[in-house]
């Protein structure tokens, strides 16, 4: 329990950290164009990168959340045993299509750091970029997995 209050700060964190400097890096380019004063060539890329990590961090909080939408029609018909399997499948399905995410992602990010690309404005490691879809479809393996033990426990 300690571990997920954890999670959720860091979450939460990253997110409120993450935002307003994507908000202030945005703004000072807009107006440094608009002013002609000096170049920002980075900080479209800066703010894509960070858009992509709040992006797989707000999934994963969207997660412990049960934020996401989700069709339900079939599965409001079922009696309640068959209720609980049937989401018990569903979180399966999804962490097994997570897992793939994840092995193919470590691949890509491997090749990443053999071939020391980096990013061509920041000139940064691109694999710090990529990274962000790994370690989103871990976090949200990892919730829905919390997610469905506490839901079962719960209601038995």
């Amino acid at each position: 329990m300690v571990l997920a209050k954890f999670f959720d700060r860091i979450e939460e964190y990253l997110l409120i950290i993450l935002f307003p400097i994507m908000t202030i890096v945005v703004f000072a380019a807009t107006v440094s164009r608009y002013f002609q004063l000096v170049p920002m060539p980075w900080s479209e890329e800066l703010a894509r990168y960070i858009m992509v990590w709040m992006a797989y961090i707000g999934a994963s909080l969207g997660v412990k959340r049960n934020a996401h939408l989700g069709v339900e029609v079939v599965v409001n018909l079922l009696p309640s045993g068959l209720k609980k399997i049937a989401d018990i499948i569903r979180v399966a399905i999804v962490v097994l299509f997570s897992a793939l995410i994840v092995y193919f992602s470590y691949k890509i990010i491997m090749h990443q750091i053999n071939i020391k690309q980096t990013s061509p404005a920041l000139f940064m490691p691109i694999w710090i970029a990529y990274l962000a879809v790994p370690v989103g479809c871990l976090m949200m393996s990892v919730r829905l997995i919390q997610g469905t033990f506490f839901v079962t426990k719960k209601a038995d």
